[in-house]
């Protein structure tokens, strides 16, 4: 019960952002809602279920990443830098506003995991570095320039009309990230 209920919270947040109430969401789910509050106490404590559920998610995807041999080092850093739980993805940067804004505990969770999740990313890094594929960089800068990035993504959403997919702004940011801003015919000019 408890998974078809996530399940369609999830569909609710994709349809209505933070927005619902549990009345829709178990209507959606073909339940009452003395269920569902047997269940979930509270919005909130559905909110961090599902926040706790995604950095478990983070944690497993990202660990599954780096043990994949068909994949080179660029690859790898790049599905890391752009891995967001299943069910997220398409999610636009609103909803991830609307969770720091109203549900500061919760998004504390999200923080918290976003801080602290990057031994992945640093040893891919190291790995890409010793192999020459990557230029020595900081990798701490690398990582505060990122989280910076995708800090501002979202504090901007207040006021932006651009209605981004949290993968469109991921995707924007690793590619300014990794390739840079220099045309690779600019690149290739100077190399010779």
């Amino acid at each position: 019960m408890q998974e078809r209920i996530v399940q369609a919270a999830i569909e609710e947040i994709q349809s209505k952002g933070l927005k619902f109430t549990m009345a829709d969401l178990a209507r959606r789910a073909g339940i009452s809602t003395k269920t569902l509050y047997g269940h979930f106490p509270s919005k909130e404590e559905l909110i961090r279920h599902l926040i706790e559920q995604g950095n478990r998610d983070v944690r497993d995807g990202m660990e599954a990443i780096v043990n994949r041999q068909d994949l080179d080092v660029t690859e790898k850093l790049r599905r890391l830098l752009a891995y967001v739980p299943s069910g997220f993805g398409g999610t636009d940067l609103r909803l991830w506003y609307e969770l720091k804004r109203y549900y500061p505990a919760q998004w504390a969770l999200v923080d918290k995991c976003f801080q602290e999740e990057w031994d992945q990313v640093r040893a891919v890094l190291e790995e890409g570095m010793r192999q020459g594929v990557f230029r020595r960089v900081n990798a701490d800068i690398l990582i505060q320039m990122y989280v910076g990035a995708w800090e501002q993504m979202i504090n901007r959403q207040a006021s932006s009309r651009d209605r981004m997919t949290i993968h469109e702004a991921l995707d924007a940011v690793i590619d300014i990230l990794l390739d840079g801003v220099v045309s690779a015919r600019k690149r290739q000019e100077e190399s010779v």
